[in-house]
């Protein structure tokens, strides 16, 4: 320890740097899914649309510099191709936990939640006003949706003390983990653009929120898109 006298200029401190052991957790949201018809096959695991293959492609070249010891997802197809080129860049493996995946949206679920977003459904309309996962026809829940994916990234942070880890995942499943870490109560709490990075700092100490929704390799958030 220095020893500073009272007569002595203190510079102002910056941000800390990463305590030995920390974890640092980038998760990521997904890129641009496929437009579905509610209801159909292939509403409940779109793809990415042609614009979310572009913005997967631009995350990986903009974290290319980036040091990343594993790569993990939810099983749905969008996170998965999200995370594909970030994995193929550093010959890693996509790791999935199913556990990392969306709400769990009930009667709303296979597009109807998109529908009724569209449309400015009344119900609709009134559930977002709480910004809780709660009261959806057959939801899973605000608390249970938290504990479910708050199980994963905490386990995968354990796993890799010392480390950088990305993990793709969904904009719900990132506002409620932050939401969680940070004792908020509402889940629909922070924007998450497609492909946004969301840093962390895990460790013995708690939590640290480096940044959030950091889309930069697509436009600035705070002038907007172009």
């Amino acid at each position: 320890m220095t020893h500073l006298d009272s007569t002595q200029a203190v510079p102002q401190p910056t941000l800390r740097a990463p305590e030995p052991g920390e974890c640092e957790v980038l998760l990521i949201r997904h890129g641009r899914s496929a437009d579905v018809v509610p209801g159909s096959a292939e509403s409940a695991d779109p793809p990415l649309h042609v614009l979310g293959v572009e913005q997967a492609d631009r995350l990986a070249r903009r974290l290319a510099p980036k040091s990343i010891h594993a790569v993990y997802s939810s099983h749905l197809a969008r996170a998965q191709q999200t995370a594909a080129p970030l994995a193929a860049h550093r010959g890693l493996d996509v790791q999935v936990f199913p556990d990392l995946e969306e709400v769990r949206l009930g009667d709303w679920g296979n597009g109807e939640f998109r529908r009724r977003a569209a449309m400015a459904d009344p119900d609709w309309v009134a559930w977002s006003r709480t910004g809780r996962w709660d009261g959806i026809p057959g939801g899973e829940g605000d608390d249970a949706f938290r504990r479910r994916v708050a199980a994963v990234v905490d386990d995968l942070a354990a796993r890799h003390g010392g480390e950088t880890i990305a993990v793709v995942a969904h904009g719900g499943s990132i506002g409620a983990y932050v939401a969680h870490v940070l004792g908020i109560h509402r889940s629909l709490w922070l924007t998450v653009e497609n492909t946004s990075i969301t840093q962390l700092r895990i460790g013995a100490n708690g939590t640290t929120v480096v940044a959030a929704n950091d889309c930069h390799h697509l436009y600035d958030p705070v002038l907007g898109p172009a």
